[in-house]
């Protein structure tokens, strides 16, 4: 294993406890610039995962019972879509933990993991959450009254229905999200680009969303025929009873709940985001609040910018821990190449309310949370993530503390890596033995952090 991330997990380790360990608060917000490898030299290196993998074995070191929701397909060494990139996990873990997978893969390393699904019963007695989620993720504007959801079967032709293309009799332009704009907001051809083009949709998806806009304004029938056909036959296949059937499921959250009473902890990899399967990935978190939430749960939720797209996951998780006692939820949002969700802003007040450690922002993003801050505060958060910036340039790793009552003022938290850290690094990366890889279970020697600062 790269030693570099050996070093970045035991010095993310060090720095995490003291962010987690008072427990003095119930929101916690990472953010980030891009969605990116957060410290990166030569020495050392802590991508997005390695980060949170810390911080949730910190809390749990404390008596937390966290839920770690981490996304596939970052890329890098830890992608978890890859055997090598849960090779890695496995190495940072301690054989207790279990890991499981939220997505419809069929082959692969991924599709060897135990599934978690969303409780088909829970579905049942949440038809407005569900109304509310189609409503969002559909490129049509649509009304959604009367949601049967009584079986996998129901549903599925409910998703089919709902989020694929209007007839072709229609007036596509009134009736296609965007269409009637000039110019059409980057969050409505997001939405489009999933139903479109799935396996692709940052990429070629947007493309080919922005041209069927472009042809329906211009009435081109004939032209835009063929992507309505390629819309619908991709929300067949995509919703289709088998594959809705790896996401949602009768018997509740059973494996979800059995890996956090064995371990204390459990590892949840999804890779719907960027997908026509995202509109699942809020629904489960807001399963696993209503049927767990409290009792010193800690919910970590990567990549949560994407949330925002649904708009009423942000009120949730905002509002969740007031509303389950004892629940803690922790967020990493990256604030740069987001769609222009109009939730977002909420999203990011919502994790600065309380507790947050900075990376990095986007210019809009230090507009949201210095508003109604001094300029005192502004100039000292500016300034702080310029040295932050320098020192992990400098090989450690740093960031700017907020906290409503510890640090009301933002303070650098940095921490350099001990000599004894970097031979012990080293040594790790060395070894030739590689540690037995078992999908449902993580198996694997515990990694104890021995910094020095």
């Amino acid at each position: 294993m790269d030693a570099r991330l050996v070093l970045g997990f035991e010095t993310s380790m060090k720095i995490s406890r003291s962010l987690v360990e008072d427990m003095d608060w119930s929101r916690l917000g990472v953010f980030v610039f891009k969605d990116e490898d957060m410290v990166k030299t030569g020495k050392m290196l802590i991508p997005p995962e390695v980060f949170l993998l810390s911080t949730c074995l910190s809390a749990r070191e404390a008596g937390l019972k966290p839920i770690l929701i981490l996304g596939a397909r970052r890329g890098g060494p830890l992608d978890l879509s890859s055997p090598s990139g849960l090779d890695v996990l496995l190495h940072l873990l301690d054989g207790k933990t279990g890991i499981l997978y939220f997505g419809v893969g069929g082959d692969g390393p991924l599709s060897a993991l135990q599934r978690a699904k969303i409780s088909l019963s829970w579905l049942m007695v949440s038809p407005g959450i569900m109304a509310e989620t189609i409503r969002a993720a559909s490129p049509v504007k649509r009304d959604v009254k009367e949601v049967d959801l009584s079986s996998i079967s129901a549903l599925s032709k409910l998703l089919i229905e709902k989020l694929g293309p209007p007839s072709f009799k229609e007036d596509l332009v009134a009736r296609v999200k965007g269409a009637d704009k000039i110019e059409v907001a980057g969050d409505v051809l997001y939405t489009m680009a999933a139903v479109i083009s799935p396996p692709s949709m940052i990429a070629t998806g947007l493309k080919y969303a922005a041209k069927l806009v472009r042809l329906i304004r211009e009435r081109r029938r004939e032209e835009y025929r063929s992507l309505l056909e390629a819309w619908k036959r991709n929300v067949e296949e995509g919703f289709s009873e088998e594959r809705v059937g790896k996401l949602v499921g009768e018997d509740d959250l059973g494996p979800i709940k059995a890996s956090l009473e064995e371990g204390g902890m459990t590892i949840i990899i999804n890779d719907v985001i960027g997908t026509l399967h995202e509109l699942f990935l809020p629904l489960l978190i807001a399963n696993l609040i209503d049927e767990l939430g409290g009792d010193d749960l800690l919910l970590a939720i990567d990549r949560a910018s994407y949330l925002a797209r649904f708009g009423w996951p942000v009120d949730m998780l905002a509002s969740a821990p007031d509303e389950h006692e004892g629940l803690k939820i922790a967020c990493y949002i990256h604030t740069a190449d987001i769609p222009g969700y109009p939730k977002f802003p909420d999203l990011m007040r919502a994790f600065f309310s309380e507790r947050a450690s900075i990376f990095d922002l986007a210019p809009q993003a230090i507009e949201t949370l210095c508003e109604n801050k001094s300029a005192a505060f502004r100039a000292s958060l500016l300034r702080l993530l310029e040295e932050a910036a320098r020192e992990r340039l400098a090989g450690n790793l740093a960031f700017v503390l907020y906290d409503i009552v510890r640090a009301p003022m933002p303070e650098l938290v940095k921490v350099k890596p001990g000599l004894f850290s970097r031979l012990k690094a080293r040594f790790k990366a060395s070894r030739s033995a590689r540690p037995e890889l078992r999908w449902a279970r993580a198996e694997g020697e515990a990694e104890e952090s021995s910094n020095t600062a």
